[in-house]
């Protein structure tokens, strides 16, 4: 037997410092797994609460899903709710929808704050403030600007820009007074419509975003009630502008509410806009199709008045601070972005509040 056998084992100051080592590792492993997990568990916590990170507005069809951005929905909204001031059947709204997708995705190219600066600077504050409370904005820039030879080194004529024009033009085009290939219908694919509004990109580019505007276009037009739902933040919510919506909603949507359908009582986070929609003719809003005398028949789908000014508070909620919605049985919180049952029913009125449950 080698003499080496018979000496004791000694554990050396260098082995002992290794032995500590790896029982410190593996204490920090453990810590760093339980930090790990509290926050993935407080993550969790605040992504399945009101403090969405994920903001968004969506429409369920079947089994697809699909979102706009909240800044996208409020322009999808400003496009159907002009379509219904203007009688327009519902794929006018999808057209518009999908055309300024494909242009600016729909983003609002305006510039009013130029405007409101240049007032300032002429000492017309106060006159500003008076000629501005209870109108319409300007109409929003959601076109590109061009002409209908998008193949051309520069076009020799443009397009409307503004949904007011892009509107008018459609109109023309229907009734056979456009500059574009052929008249518009709603039964023309996107592709054709791009033709027939002249529009300043390769028409082959618009259909992409038909499934996409016409899931929208539906709900904002108050075809189909509730299928819109909103998620939204509640940090940095806007300050509540009960009087800016209703100067929107009641310049946007005048001939088809009337002049004294909306009002506002309180103020600040206690404001309520109610808008009534009593005075509204059945025949008015958005048509499910353009048919000849659609709009005088009894059996056309129309829109449902109430619906289209409540899914279009949810869609400006980011906008102007809106907290809730109630129409008829179901009101929309933006705690929960969901249309829930109500405990009242608001009949004949849309209520549109700025105050968190």
């Amino acid at each position: 037997m080698s003499p080496r056998a018979d000496r004791p084992i000694t554990v050396t100051r260098t082995v002992h410092r290794r032995r500590r080592r790896v029982k410190a590792v593996a204490a920090i492993t453990v810590v760093a797994a339980a930090v790990g997990a509290t926050g993935y568990g407080a993550w969790q916590l605040i992504e399945e609460n009101e403090y969405l990170l994920d903001e968004r507005c969506s429409v369920t069809v079947g089994e697809m899903e699909h979102r706009l951005t909240p800044a996208q929905t409020y322009s999808a909204a400003q496009l159907a709710a002009a379509a219904a001031e203007l009688e327009l059947p519902v794929q006018a709204a999808t057209d518009a929808i999908a055309i300024s997708l494909q242009e600016t995705n729909l983003d609002n190219r305006a510039d009013p704050v130029e405007e409101d600066a240049e007032e300032a600077e002429n000492g017309d504050e106060a006159e500003a403030a008076d000629s501005e409370q209870g109108q319409a904005p300007p109409s929003p820039v959601l076109f590109a600007d061009g002409g209908p030879q998008w193949d051309a080194v520069k076009a020799t004529s443009s397009t409307p820009i503004t949904s007011e024009d892009f509107y008018a033009r459609l109109i023309d085009s229907r009734d056979g007074e456009g500059e574009g290939e052929g008249a518009w219908s709603p039964d023309l694919g996107l592709e054709e419509v791009a033709e027939a509004l002249g529009r300043p990109q390769n028409p082959t580019f618009y259909p992409q975003h038909e499934e996409l505007a016409r899931a929208f276009a539906r709900p904002l037009t108050g075809l189909q009630p509730m299928v819109m739902t909103c998620q939204l933040s509640q940090l940095d919510v806007p300050g509540p502008d009960a009087e800016g919506l209703r100067g929107e909603l009641q310049g946007s949507l005048s001939g088809m509410l009337g002049a004294e359908a909306a009002a506002v009582e309180g103020s600040g986070e206690s404001a309520v806009v109610r808008i009534s929609v009593s005075a509204v003719e059945d025949e008015a809003g958005a048509t499910e199709d353009d048919a000849d005398g659609a709009a005088e028949d009894p059996a056309t789908e129309h829109s449902e008045p109430e619906w289209l000014v409540a899914q279009w508070a949810v869609a400006s909620a980011e906008t102007y601070g809106v907290q809730s919605v109630h129409a008829g049985a179901y009101e929309w919180h933006r705690d929960s972005g969901r249309w829930e049952r109500a405990e009242t029913v608001s009949e004949d009125a849309v209520v549109i509040g700025f105050s968190r449950r």
